[in-house]
């Protein structure tokens, strides 16, 4: 495996890893993935040549690492320990992905160490409470590894000063296709597929559709779930133009797939939050149009606004001084 980096504007450094036909691209910048080639196609939406300007200056998350809290927090204030904290409200009125403080827009120390058969980055940074109004200040490192086996595997590492809340994920958007289509064609496979609607303030609601029961099968076409007439699902899809849910899968296993290609997400997190780039065209820049569903993001990810859903048991709540983990990888497989 060859290993390069490359110095752009701002600080902003992009890691280049190939390997045969296969490559990939990761930046210190909010510790993301910008590039991933399987045989010369890239599978991932981003921007390698001018990463130092598109970067810092869209919305979309594109390939980011983010927290500490992925998702919505109700109105950006949440109790812990019988106290309420209030935190940055980025999202009509709510809390976003760590808001404008948060791992996306960080840029993060790094370390490259290479192996026989992988390659790790591992990606280190702290965020202090007076920085984000979270308790507690956090130590977090993500280690990035991607192996000959075409598997980019993802661990976060963390730990606290305080009780406070952490849910990290990453934005990527993937698709599969080796032209501009949408990813209207993949198609989602999982032994269990429950998918929990949103209210009109974008929180999900706990009472999940099962779409296996729903669909029939297990191996459901993202165009089906568009135009499904199912009495739950069809007003979810007309409200937010796609998905944009959370939803639990069998023994934490998801399948992305087009006619060529199959993306296997293995994770330990307890939800994933589908994401189908739902009319990116309304933030346009006015040299860069982003069509709807272009992209899909697979964020695995404990559930958005869990502390108002479970209180003290959501799954979010991470201790003081006790060590946080967790991993997810991506393997892409040829048809």
């Amino acid at each position: 495996m060859k290993i390069g980096i490359e110095h752009q504007a701002n600080g902003i450094d992009l890691i280049k890893i190939h390997h045969k036909t296969m490559s990939i691209v990761f930046t210190n910048y909010g510790a993301r993935i910008v590039s991933w080639k399987i045989d010369y196609n890239n599978i991932v939406l981003g921007n390698e040549v001018e990463a130092d300007e598109f970067y810092p200056n869209h919305p979309y998350y594109f390939g980011a690492t983010i927290g500490r809290y992925a998702g919505r927090i109700d109105k950006g204030t949440f109790t812990l320990n019988h106290q309420t904290y209030q935190v940055e409200t980025n999202a009509e009125g709510h809390h976003l992905h760590g808001g404008s403080k948060g791992l996306s827009s960080r840029l993060f120390d790094y370390s490259i160490h290479q192996h026989e058969h992988d390659v790790k980055v591992i990606f280190t940074t702290q965020v202090l409470s007076s920085e984000d109004d979270f308790p507690g200040n956090i130590d977090v490192r993500i280690v990035f590894t991607y192996d000959v086996n075409n598997t980019w595997t993802i661990e976060y590492y963390a730990n606290s000063t305080e009780d406070t809340l952490f849910n990290p994920t990453n934005h990527a958007y993937f698709n599969l296709n080796p032209d501009n289509r949408t990813i209207d064609n993949h198609v989602l496979i999982s032994d269990k597929m429950h998918l929990f609607p949103l209210n009109d303030a974008r929180l999900p609601q706990n009472k999940p559709i099962d779409l296996i029961k729903t669909m029939g099968v297990n191996r459901i076409p993202i165009q089906t779930i568009f135009q499904s007439q199912d009495p739950r699902l069809h007003p979810q899809i007309e409200r937010f133009k796609g998905l944009d849910h959370p939803m639990e899968v069998g023994n934490g296993k998801l399948t992305l797939s087009n006619d060529k290609v199959m993306l296997h997400v293995i994770t330990d997190r307890p939800q994933i939050v589908v994401y189908t780039f739902n009319s990116p065209e309304k933030r346009a820049h006015a040299n860069q149009l982003f069509k709807s569903h272009s992209g899909i993001a697979l964020e695995t990810q404990s559930m958005p606004n869990d502390i108002h859903m479970f209180g003290h048991k959501a799954h979010s709540i991470l201790r003081a001084n006790t060590p946080f983990y967790s991993k997810t990888s991506y393997q892409v497989e040829p048809m």
